[in-house]
């Protein structure tokens, strides 16, 4: 099932207003976001260094932007 960038912008703010503390449990690659997301976190967070070293980047904003799909 696809969603929209609206749809899950507004499943994430109402993660926020739950009943329960959000809890974003830091990824730092793809296998770590994978053991999050099966240990049912319904959100997990990043930091740039995270993105930028799986991309074989270094942190510090130098990763091209995609254009937007």
């Amino acid at each position: 099932m696809r969603f929209t960038r609206a749809e899950l912008a507004r499943q994430f703010l109402e993660l926020h207003h739950g009943p329960k503390i959000l809890v974003l449990p830091n990824a730092w690659d793809v296998a770590s976001a994978r053991i999050f997301e099966d240990a049912g976190f319904p959100a997990v967070g990043t930091s740039s260094a995270g993105v930028a070293f799986a991309l074989g980047y270094p942190d510090g904003q130098k990763i091209r932007r995609a254009p937007d799909r």
